[in-house]
């Protein structure tokens, strides 16, 4: 078992507030497009608050308080947490974060999943968590281990399972989590009792004949966002080192490029702190800061770029799956197309507000979902 102490990040992190705290940034264009990526004023709010006010103390303090490991697996270093219930009906299911996100964006829904009768959820089903950070992310990272792909990743995280002695699973992602979850369960359905998942990985290509009218609708909504929100994916899919060295020299770019996500990618109406703990959104900043994991994060999208989908009509996802519909989630297929990818679908939960990060931002919705979904299967 291990923890993380700032002593051992004491330089990195005394550097860290002498840049944000002399940072320049400009007050350039506001009154002409406010809406352009983050805005000035957004900005400049998140870094006072970083350079002031945050404390990474405080935050390894409540990473600390659960146990923690690394494993070695194929000469990659794994970071997870592993969390056991007090309840004694508990199953165990991994959480599976995505870009950019990492572990501490897990932090509210992890008591109403182990514990959920403490937290005022009567009835719901009692997990014990296995929560990794991606090989390429935070303490997962590392700089001369190789970077994995999403297919490497998912056998990561299979081999993970068996080393932890586990014979039936169940696993929950969003974003990249939900390719990797899928990936997983085509690669070992007998021993995966069932993904849920808040992103619907499916192939994005718009040649494609509508069916009926929700997916007329979903593939204009799919062309104006591949259209409008999609920059990040070609940067970080083309060139990620040339994105890298930008954003590892300077802790505002950082800021700046991932926040934007945080922003564009909640429901929010403007007021982002409103719905997500700013604490949270600086922890997940500072451990790529701390780690300089921000160009191995990009290495998924790298591959991704040079190869086929990883979702595949001819190896559809046969074991059952859970889905949760949040409004502001990047992009939501109907699910007459995700039918032909999931080949089970067991549960498919439809929500009047939330985003992209549903654990931050709806945590207890999320919980139910996930509760309700594995109590259909048992």
């Amino acid at each position: 078992m291990i923890k993380f102490k700032s002593k051992t990040h004491s330089k990195i992190l005394i550097s860290l507030k002498d840049q944000i705290i002399n940072s320049r940034i400009l007050d350039w264009g506001s009154k002409f497009n406010d809406n352009a990526g983050i805005s000035y004023k957004q900005l400049n709010a998140i870094l006072k608050y970083w350079g002031n006010d945050f404390s990474w103390e405080k935050q390894e303090k409540d990473l600390n308080k659960y146990d923690q490991f690394k494993i070695t697996i194929d000469k990659i270093d794994t970071h997870f947490l592993h969390i056991k219930s007090s309840q004694k009906n508990a199953l165990p299911l991994m959480l599976i974060h995505g870009w950019p996100g990492s572990i501490f964006e897990f932090f509210d829904l992890i008591p109403l999943l182990t514990n959920p009768e403490q937290n005022n959820l009567i009835g719901y089903q009692a997990f014990d968590l296995i929560i990794p950070s991606l090989p390429n992310v935070g303490f997962s990272f590392s700089l001369n281990q190789k970077p994995l792909d999403l297919k490497e990743i998912s056998i990561n995280f299979i081999k993970l399972m068996e080393e932890l002695g586990y014979k039936k699973y169940f696993i929950q992602g969003g974003d990249l989590g939900s390719f990797i979850a899928s990936i997983m369960a085509v690669e070992k359905p007998d021993v995966i009792a069932g993904i849920h998942i808040n992103l619907l990985p499916l192939p994005r290509g718009l040649n494609k004949i509508s069916n009926n009218i929700k997916e007329e609708n979903y593939y204009k909504n799919l062309k104006k966002w591949l259209y409008y929100e999609t920059g990040y994916q070609q940067l970080q899919g083309t060139k990620p080192f040339t994105l890298a060295h930008a954003l590892n020299s300077s802790p505002v770019a950082l800021c700046s490029y991932i926040s934007e996500k945080f922003y564009s990618w909640t429901d929010n109406n403007g007021d982002l702190f409103s719905k997500i703990n700013i604490d949270k959104m600086l922890a997940n900043i500072t451990l790529y800061w701390i780690t300089g994991c921000i160009g191995a994060s990009f290495w998924p999208y790298y591959i991704r770029h040079r190869s086929d989908w990883p979702i595949d009509i001819n190896r559809p996802i046969l074991v059952p799956m859970g889905y949760s519909e949040f409004p502001k989630e990047i992009f939501s297929p109907p699910m007459s197309l995700a039918q032909q990818f999931y080949k089970d679908i067991r549960f498919w939960g439809l929500h009047g507000s939330g985003g992209h990060f549903a654990a931050m931002e709806k945590p207890n919705e999320l919980a139910e979902d996930i509760s309700l979904f594995v109590k259909k299967i048992f």
